[in-house]
């Protein structure tokens, strides 16, 4: 059964058990308040009657006071403990009402009776006569009208229970279809994704917060994270055919080249040994640096820790001096600066920069911390060829290389840098680039205070 036609039965039928417990209540209250405020009614005759009838100063009769006190429709009588009636006086020339059975009680006491199809109130009341016995006081009303007002009520809650129970059907349909249509569009979009190989996203209104709203939004959130998924596999899948095809072209030429003269010139057997070690540990080193642009950054998120930066800084400037030719400077004024991050990345991004610039300078490297109410800067200046102005917006692409011959020389993959601006993204900062040819180049990594 299809959720659109649940949600509809399964309204109508709340719905209308609803209506039916709301009707059925308002008939039985109505019809339990009418006949309680009749009751009253006529067992406030009785009492005034029966004062009337002890009131010695009055001097009337017991027939005198009944025949005051007739109903316009209905019986007065005195029941004796026999069950025979003593005196009654009825307002029907017929005197049909005489007839219908009467009964002494002990105890005061209301009923309903049906006589001759109609509808007739009792109320008995006890009370001495005036010979002393101990009789029955007893009005008998006719309440047909009662009756019919109460037959008109139910049957107009009847038809309207009808009535409303078919709208609430016709519009717990269109209710049903208005429900789910945020799900027809994700099945709908599902669709187009398993046909087209696609990653189609749902259209949200604003304006609406509710569940099946946060179930699109969460659609789409989770479609984003498979595309950016899938955008890594292939960008990692391309990056690999790419970079692994020169060291592997390489490695098998050399091993031609072995089988063909390897056995008998020691010089070629030499050359090709270190040829393809050195292709093997390029190859390496390059799929340590793919997998690294492939990480999670949901770990990386769920790793930060908030730590004083500076001695950070230090620590890894001092570490990398022993392998640097030339001197490298840190500058700062802070001696604490404390940012919410990843240690291990940072440290990272913070030897990517200074390898560049060790790479492509031939001289002093300067590292330089600056603080602002917003921001903190580190900027690591170097003194090598700089960049042309052309190639600027694209060394932070994967695998690009400004010089490729030069890079080749110092190891350089042309990941680098590519990995140090995700690592700055996924600390919600950035990196710019300014370089001149000739006069060296400026990296500046720019991360927000507020992760202070």
């Amino acid at each position: 059964m299809k959720l659109r036609t649940r949600i509809q039965l399964s309204t109508t039928v709340v719905l209308i058990i609803l209506l039916i417990t709301a009707n059925t209540s308002i008939y039985f209250i109505f019809k339990n308040t009418t006949i309680t405020s009749e009751q009253n009614r006529l067992t406030n005759i009785s009492n005034e009657i029966s004062k009337k009838i002890h009131d010695k100063e009055q001097n009337l009769s017991v027939q005198q006071i009944l025949e005051a006190h007739t109903l316009s429709d209905g019986l007065i009588r005195v029941v004796a403990s026999n069950n025979e009636a003593i005196d009654q006086f009825s307002t029907k020339t017929d005197k049909d009402y005489r007839k219908i059975v009467s009964k002494y009680d002990d105890d005061q006491f209301e009923d309903v009776i049906s006589y001759k199809e109609s509808m007739f109130l009792i109320v008995s009341v006890p009370i001495i006569h005036e010979n002393g016995a101990v009789v029955n006081l007893q009005l008998v009303e006719n309440i047909d009208l009662l009756f019919n007002s109460i037959n008109d009520l139910k049957w107009v809650l009847v038809y309207t229970t009808i009535i409303v129970s078919m709208i609430i059907f016709v519009t717990s349909r269109f209710l049903g279809q208005f429900i789910s249509l945020p799900i027809y569009r994700l099945i709908k979009t599902m669709d187009i994704i398993e046909e087209e190989g696609s990653f189609k996203q749902i259209l949200i209104a604003k304006h609406t917060k509710d569940e099946l709203n946060e179930m699109a939004m969460t659609f789409n959130r989770m479609i984003k994270k498979l595309e950016k998924s899938y955008e890594k596999q292939e960008q990692f899948v391309s990056d690999a055919s790419h970079e692994l095809k020169t060291p592997l072209t390489v490695i098998d030429s050399y091993i031609k080249l072995l089988q063909r003269w390897g056995k008998d010139r020691s010089e070629i057997l030499e050359e090709a040994i270190d040829a393809i070690g050195s292709e093997a540990n390029r190859m390496k080193y390059l799929t340590e640096q793919l997998l690294q642009l492939a990480r999670n950054e949901e770990v990386i998120e769920n790793e930060k820790e908030t730590v004083n930066i500076v001695p950070l800084i230090e620590g890894t400037i001092q570490r990398l001096q022993q392998t640097f030719q030339y001197t490298i400077y840190f500058n700062r004024e802070q001696s604490d600066i404390h940012m919410k991050i990843h240690e291990q990345s940072f440290i990272q991004l913070l030897v990517i920069l200074l390898d560049n610039a060790k790479k492509y300078s031939e001289d002093d490297i300067d590292v330089e911390l600056k603080e602002t109410d917003e921001t903190v800067s580190i900027l690591v200046k170097d003194k090598g060829v700089g960049i042309p102005l052309e190639m600027q917006a694209h060394v932070f692409d994967r695998l690009y290389r400004v010089d490729k011959t030069r890079s080749r020389e110092t190891g350089g993959s042309g990941l680098g840098l590519s990995i140090a601006k995700r690592i700055a993204e996924q600390h919600e900062g950035h990196i710019t680039l300014e370089s001149a040819e000739g006069e060296g180049s400026t990296f500046t990594l720019v991360l927000p205070k507020k992760k202070v």
